[in-house]
């Protein structure tokens, strides 16, 4: 089965070319393993500070309800990775070992047909706090 991988955009020169890549894939994997396998593959763009990236699934695209609302695509948040500046190691917190452990295949049927994607959402800020200094700012 195709299966896509997606990053967002990290500023205006980095949007000229599409970052989409479509992987055939063992329908019996698991998105876990799909998001190993983007992590060692898959280039995230590196920037000048701390910033972090949501791993997440989606599918489906827009949509209109009866009532004529506006719907985004289904989207379902797996991980979210610390990418520390200057220096230092990533880190990977898995946020829904639910989905991580669901096989391509049902991840397929329960999008309907629709095209499924792991997409990398780019959060331009990401610097760890301690939680006393989150309080504090924010109190």
């Amino acid at each position: 089965m195709q299966f896509s991988i997606d990053r967002d955009s990290v500023c205006m020169g980095d949007d000229v070319d599409s970052h989409r890549v479509t992987l055939d894939v063992r329908p019996q994997r698991t998105l876990g393993s799909l998001l190993a396998q983007a992590l060692r593959t898959y280039r995230l763009a590196s920037v000048g500070g701390e910033v972090s990236w949501i791993a997440e699934v989606t599918y489906g695209g827009y949509r209109r309800d009866e009532r004529g609302l506006v719907h985004p695509p289904m989207s379902h948040a797996l991980a979210l990775l610390h990418v520390p500046y200057p220096e230092g190691e990533s880190t990977i917190i898995p946020l829904s070992n639910y989905f991580l452990a669901m096989p391509l295949r049902q991840m397929a049927e329960r999008a309907g047909g629709a095209e499924v994607t792991l997409n990398f959402h780019y959060l331009s800020e990401g610097a760890r706090w301690r939680p006393e200094d989150f309080i504090a700012r924010f109190k």
